[in-house]
Order: structure tokens, then sequence, then C-alpha cells
């Protein structure tokens, strides 16, 4: 099982990264960035880029105040 652990660990680190780039090309509103924009920039599942943005596993780049999550549903919610 280590070996399946490090290669969920490498695939975290690349999405992590592919949000990380997607930030620098997204449109920023008024040091807002829409979770919609970054889905469409990177076709990473939504629930993924939340759960990657909610762990600080990525790094937001200093102009972007935060992420725009409203009108996503998540897993669970109705």
């Amino acid at each position: 099982m280590p070996e399946l652990e490090e290669e969920l660990g490498r695939l975290r680190e690349g999405y992590c990264r592919a949000l990380e780039k997607a930030l620098e090309k997204v449109p920023v509103r008024n040091g807002v960035v829409s979770v919609e924009d970054l889905w469409l920039e990177t076709a990473i599942p939504v629930d993924l880029i939340v759960e990657l943005l909610e762990s600080n596993g990525v790094k937001i780049p200093p102009h972007i105040e935060r992420v725009d999550f409203r009108g996503i549903k998540r897993k669970g919610q109705k």
C-alpha cells in the first residue's frame, strides 16, 4: 500500500501545480477568482479543486484575495 499512497501524493502534487498555473491565467475580478474559471482552465473536478484549496496545498498568488465557491454544489449537498 505504500506505493499507492506515494502515487496518490504525486497526483495530488500535480493537481496543486496545475491549479497554481491556472491561478496565473484565469480572470481575477476585484481580487476574486471563480472556481468555475479554475474548472474550465484545468478540467479538474470542482470537488477536488475545493478540497485542494481548503487543505492549503495550493499557493495562491498575492493579487488573489479569495476563490469564490458560490453556486457550486458539493458532494452530499442538495
